[in-house]
């Protein structure tokens, strides 16, 4: 699945014609970003769940290409049960392994702590969870300091057997997102 995602990318940035010379400093040492993004979720493993979710955050490139985010999340949970609303607190590390033109492809990982309305995942869950969501992504250059951004994550949440084993379900699944990635 990733090398087909990876060709795909490689095949969009050349019919688009922004592949080319690479762009020295394309997220350069000492750039700040502010990132807003929507996401989609569907659970593949464990408890049933489509989430939806939408990011704000704040980055400051500690290395060229290499930034550290804090984000604050939303989300909403639609499981068996009671639905439930979820609010987090995330660190994001990002890292842009390829740029060319306008274009960038980067790994990124979140970690985060979690609080929910209601159990989740229902009914065994509990009220705080922490999250982890490793990915790939692409930004694109619409403007000077202007980017789009999106990608695929796989996320994990759950308690880390906070209450035990018997209350540590988990949700697995993969999350698309899509947004806005402002430098300054």
């Amino acid at each position: 699945m990733l090398p087909r995602m990876l060709f795909a990318v490689a095949l969009l940035a050349a019919l688009t014609g922004i592949a080319g010379a690479e762009e020295p400093g394309y997220f350069t040492r000492g750039t700040w970003t502010a990132t807003g993004y929507g996401t989609y979720i569907k659970s593949f493993t464990g408890q049933e769940a489509k989430m939806g979710s939408g990011a704000l955050g704040v980055g400051y490139y500690f290395f060229d290409n290499l930034s550290l985010s804090a984000e604050l999340s939303g989300y909403y949970d639609s499981q068996p049960g009671p639905d439930s609303r979820i609010f987090s607190g995330d660190l994001l590390l990002r890292n842009h392994l390829v740029r060319s033109g306008r274009f960038s492809l980067f790994l990124d990982g979140v970690a985060g702590i979690t609080y929910a309305d209601r159990r989740t995942p229902y009914p065994l869950g509990t009220h705080y969870n922490y999250i982890v969501e490793p990915g790939i992504g692409a930004t694109f250059q619409i403007y000077e300091n202007l980017h789009l951004i999106g990608g695929v994550r796989y996320l994990h949440l759950s308690n880390a057997h906070l209450e035990g084993p018997i209350r540590n379900p988990s949700i697995n699944g993969t999350q698309g997102y899509v947004g806005l990635l402002f430098k300054f």
